[in-house]
């Protein structure tokens, strides 16, 4: 019943963001190196996902036709989530977030070479606000130092994260965003293999927990919710809709580690849920404009 009603799709996607948004809570907590958590998420995560598509019987893959693409964005997942959870570990998380979700700019300006569109200037100045109310959460900086160096990671990160997520809206019509999830997450974890394997850390019983729960929260339902959304969504207005993760983000930590909030934090967090706001209803503006002709 729910699943048909217009704004279904705008409730699932903020799910996602605040399941997600977890992620920056556990790679503070977890007490291991970012390989290895990236690897059992991986791990865990793929065999749920694993798990669900056999019952329904849906693992299966074109992988001759294409390989390319499950290789391609398998590596930028990879190396995505290993930057920014290094990131998390080096600046903490609200820095790390922030410069992560800078990826929207990222986005706006990639994804029309990839589909052929135009520049929306609305997407682009959406963006740019996004980036001054991340940039009023963000602390002031001291090149060179620690804090910095996972500012850097963080916007690294950014663009394997907008690059992936361009080439999954490519792809979402051939498969469902559990199965371009799943296949990912495998092939992730085979790559990481052969560095854990050379590093490999004993992990205590809390610790498997936590991991347990960032591969089932943060990653096999929130990712699948997160890539199932390209399907109603450019990779633009996800992206700037996303902005709200950061958000969600910090408030974890505030909440239930030792991270402080802010007068910058409130000031530049309202911005970018003005911002989100707006660019909401401008999707919608179309459908409700025709609802209002159908109705006259």
């Amino acid at each position: 019943m729910f699943k048909n009603w217009k704004y279904y799709p705008f409730i699932e996607l903020n799910i996602s963001f605040i399941l997600m948004s977890t992620s920056g809570l556990f790679g503070k907590i977890i007490p291991l190196d970012p390989v290895t958590i990236i690897f059992f998420r991986c791990l865990m995560a793929g065999f749920m996902l694993t798990a669900f598509l056999k019952i329904r019987s849906e693992f299966n893959i074109q992988w001759n036709r294409d390989k390319k693409f499950f290789l391609i964005s398998s590596i930028l997942v990879t190396l995505h989530w290993v930057s920014y959870f290094q990131a998390i570990k080096m600046a903490g998380v609200a820095l790390a977030m922030l410069s992560l979700f800078t990826y929207p700019i990222v986005t706006s300006a990639l994804e029309p070479f990839f589909f052929k569109t135009k520049h929306s200037w609305f997407e682009l100045l959406s963006s740019i606000l996004v980036l001054a109310g991340l940039a009023l959460i963000v602390p002031e900086f001291s090149i060179g130092n620690k804090a910095m160096q996972g500012v850097l990671l963080g916007l690294f990160s950014s663009v394997l994260y907008a690059v992936r997520n361009i080439m999954n809206r490519r792809k979402i019509t051939s498969y469902s965003g559990v199965q371009i999830m799943c296949y990912q997450l495998i092939l992730s974890t085979v790559l990481l293999a052969p560095v854990l394997f050379f590093q490999f850390q004993p992990i205590e019983a809390s610790t498997w927990g936590n991991l347990i729960l960032l591969a089932l929260i943060t990653t096999a339902i929130a990712h699948t919710l997160f890539v199932k959304a390209l399907t109603n969504f450019t990779a633009s207005t996800v992206s700037i809709l996303s902005c709200l993760t950061p958000v969600y983000g910090i408030l974890w930590a505030v909440w239930l580690t030792d991270e402080q909030l802010t007068e910058n934090t409130i000031w530049g967090g309202l911005l970018i849920i003005a911002t989100t706001v707006v660019q909401s209803i401008k999707h919608y503006q179309p459908n409700v404009l025709k609802n209002i002709r159908s109705a006259g």
